[in-house]
């Protein structure tokens, strides 16, 4: 198995490595889409027309306001993120690891929310823009071949 680094975080004393793969992305993705879960624990919501239908920009992108974080969002993904951390950790230490509950994190986690989200948001967008630069590379060189 390849060596993986894993950032950190502190959670009522004790230090958890935290790591965001694509097995966690699939994780949120059964409960929600990966376009909600990231809204969501930056408190953006889409603004919407009249109608419902979301309202857009001059260049076509969704037009968010900022609002409240889901504080559920953010604590499935900092959990999922930190038993995956465990995970690759005892696998590259060979050594047992004891996974963590959503209970365990939200009630121990002292972060303030803008702490919070930002911790995840960093994590999940390491992962999702390296996947889109992989994905991207990948694509062009099977167009030259």
């Amino acid at each position: 198995m390849r060596k993986i680094e894993l950032d950190t975080i502190e959670i009522a004393g004790d230090e958890y490595p935290i790591y965001c793969d694509l097995y966690v992305l699939s994780q949120i993705q059964e409960k929600m889409s990966l376009n909600d879960f990231e809204r969501k624990i930056i408190g953006a919501k889409i603004v919407r027309n009249e109608d419902g239908s979301p309202k857009r920009h001059e260049n076509g992108r969704i037009e968010l306001e900022f609002d409240e974080y889901d504080i559920n969002a953010l604590i499935l993904g900092l959990t999922m993120m930190i038993n995956e951390g465990l995970m690759i950790r005892s696998e590259q230490e060979d050594v047992d690891y004891e996974p963590v509950t959503e209970k365990e994190i939200a009630r121990n986690c002292s972060m303030s929310l803008s702490e919070l989200s930002s911790v995840v948001s960093d994590a999940f967008n390491r992962c999702v823009i390296s996947k889109k630069k992989k994905m991207t590379k990948t694509q062009s060189r099977k167009k030259r071949i």
